[in-house]
């Protein structure tokens, strides 16, 4: 049971309690999962089960997209529905005033967490701070977003859109500062995340459903391989698996495709490496890197 598993996540629950459920559900000794949902949003969790949790730093994840809901009018101390109001005011933009300010946000921007996100500092997480009345200390970072698009105007004040960003972009510190530029407040009310890098809700499952399903997990279950695929995967030998297996390199004579220098290493044993491709000598080999599944 090596391989990772799409979940819909219901409201009010944390990505931890979930992972954990999970992971008894499953019987698993291992879980994790790619990418934090707060307890309040809803929609894609990844998780990683047992030597997926090995394989989670290389898995590609370029693009998150969520569907949200902004309330202009007021903010909240923590930029969501679950929070204080701590500001109200009686502008609310119109719909073509909130099109017309979305380009603006296009590509790469400038973006500051929100003070209660689960970003670290020096060993605490940001919210933790925030909640005992401090200020974090958080330093501005570099994200993309592709697509901004307005879905709906709801009510008068509250607007539904979608947009589709790099992962680390914090959708709660988007709603606010599209918020600023249209000189009001605002804040998040709901959020969904509906693509997770190459998953989407199509490949979801509630962790309801999981728990009927979990003597014929295989139906759900998606492997390394497949989670993998964007990394070259090259068959080994039973002596080239043994070398690998013991932590020596391997000689490989065929031509290496692979532009990070990491690639797969399978066996018919079934055993599985993460492996960096070096040259020495004029000579490509594979070192092992770390093992996802065998030794």
């Amino acid at each position: 049971m090596d391989g990772f598993i799409v979940l819909d996540k219901p409201e009010g629950k944390s990505s931890f309690f979930i992972a954990n459920r999970c992971r008894k559900i499953l019987g698993a000794r291992k879980v994790g999962h790619l990418g934090t949902l707060d307890p309040f949003a809803t929609g894609l969790l990844t998780i990683a089960v047992n030597a997926g949790t090995k394989a989670i730093p290389y898995v590609s994840i370029n693009q998150k997209c969520y569907e949200f809901e902004i309330k202009f009018g007021e903010k909240t101390d923590t930029g969501d529905k679950t929070g204080k109001v701590i500001a109200a005011v009686y502008t609310i933009p119109e719909y073509d005033e909130v099109m017309s300010i979305l380009p603006k946000f296009l590509g790469k921007i400038q973006q500051k967490p929100h003070q209660f996100s689960a970003i670290k500092i020096k060993g605490q997480r940001a919210y933790q701070i925030a909640r005992k009345g401090l200020n974090p200390n958080i330093e501005s970072r570099s994200v993309t977003i592709f697509n901004l698009h307005l879905l709906a105007r709801i009510t008068d004040n509250i607007f539904k859109l979608e947009a589709t960003v790099s992962p680390g972009t914090y959708v709660r510190s988007l709603a606010e500062d599209i918020a600023t530029s249209l000189r009001t407040v605002g804040h998040v009310i709901s959020l969904r995340r509906i693509l997770d890098g190459k998953f989407g809700l199509d490949d979801a499952i509630t962790i309801d459903r999981l728990e009927e399903k979990k003597e014929n997990i295989e139906d759900v279950l998606i492997s390394l391989e497949e989670v993998l695929c964007d990394i070259p995967t090259y068959f080994v030998s039973d002596r080239e698996a043994s070398d690998l297996a013991f932590g020596r390199s391997v000689a490989w004579e065929a031509e290496i495709e692979s532009r990070s220098g990491v690639c797969l290493a399978s066996a018919k044993s079934g055993k599985l490496w993460i492996a960096e491709v070096r040259s020495a000598g004029g000579v490509s080999i594979l070192a092992p890197r770390r093992v996802l599944i065998g030794v």
